[in-house]
């Protein structure tokens, strides 16, 4: 296995299978646990690897002053080449990954298998990004934030893949599903939820995804809260959405629903799901609804029957 973290913003983790690790903008986020067996530096960072606690005696650090535009070289099982600026491609596993800092094009023509493309402030081109690599992650949504979903899913590239931060994925297995191909496949349900709850999917993929319901007169009960059964529900779509995005199709088998503090006040709710349980004939999604200060109102548990 070969696994790909992000953590945040511009950095990510590599562990490779033959057990390498290499750190990719090392600044933000957590899971710095693993000592860098190599460093890579395509943006500035504030933290150094003292801070972070990941330097070790032979740990091989390289930017664009260390390998110079055109050079390569290699560490253990990965090939590090410096394509152009502060763009490098890191070859491990038989997949190359591109690590983009903020230029916009690249004048190699060559398909990468992924793509580490910095969103906030640059305008890609779409129908470039479809060719530059199998799969495009988006990184840098934000200057003052980790991660910005309204952000990441406004680039339409169909190549997309979400990583949210603490997320990884494994490089060497093709089985990552994008929310666009995701929100086509539920399109239907996704629609009607729209119209019905005034309710917004802002991220899906793999097993997690996150919505925004906006609260309407009508959702009001006579007390001024949200009618228990509007947060049910929407718990119960955003979580059927996870299920689905996690691989899973067929019945509700059962749910449990907690309501945990008062809704008064609230224009808008939060859902958070993530696939808890991924089993052969069972998935178990919890779901965390908060109110628009992110506090916990609400939270619930629904577990699926895996049709074949």
């Amino acid at each position: 296995m070969s696994e790909l973290l992000y953590q945040g913003d511009y950095s990510f983790r590599l562990i490779t299978d033959n057990n390498t690790v290499v750190y990719i903008n090392p600044d933000k986020g957590k899971e710095y646990t693993h000592k860098a067996d190599i460093v890579i530096y395509t943006a500035k960072t504030k933290n150094s690897l003292i801070q972070l606690g990941i330097l070790k005696d032979r740990t091989k650090v390289v930017n664009r002053e260390l390998l110079e535009v055109g050079q390569s070289a290699t560490y253990n099982d990965v090939h590090i080449e410096h394509i152009q600026d502060d763009m490098f491609c890191i070859s491990t596993d038989h997949k190359t990954i591109l690590v983009s800092g903020d230029t916009e094009y690249i004048k190699q023509q060559k398909k990468y298998d992924y793509a580490l493309v910095p969103i906030e402030g640059n305008q890609w081109d779409i129908e470039y990004l479809q060719q530059l690599a199998y799969r495009v992650i988006p990184m840098h949504t934000s200057s003052v934030a980790l991660y910005d979903y309204r952000v990441a899913i406004e680039l339409r590239a169909e190549n997309k893949l979400l990583l949210e931060p603490g997320m990884h994925v494994d490089i060497q297995v093709e089985n990552n599903r994008n929310l666009f191909a995701i929100e086509k496949q539920l399109y239907p349900l996704l629609k009607d939820a729209g119209e019905k709850f005034c309710m917004t999917m802002v991220s899906m993929n793999d097993g997690y995804a996150m919505a925004q319901m906006q609260v309407r007169s009508n959702d009001m009960n006579p007390l001024g809260l949200i009618y228990g059964g509007i947060s049910y529900n929407f718990a119960d779509i955003v979580a059927g959405c996870t299920f689905y995005s996690a691989g899973g199709y067929g019945p509700t088998l059962s749910s449990n629903f907690e309501y945990l503090r008062s809704t008064a006040d609230t224009d808008c709710l939060i859902a958070i799901a993530k696939d808890i349980k991924r089993g052969n004939h069972i998935h178990y999604i919890e779901v965390e609804i908060f109110n628009n200060q992110m506090k916990l109102v609400a939270k619930g548990g629904f577990t699926y029957f895996v049709q074949k």
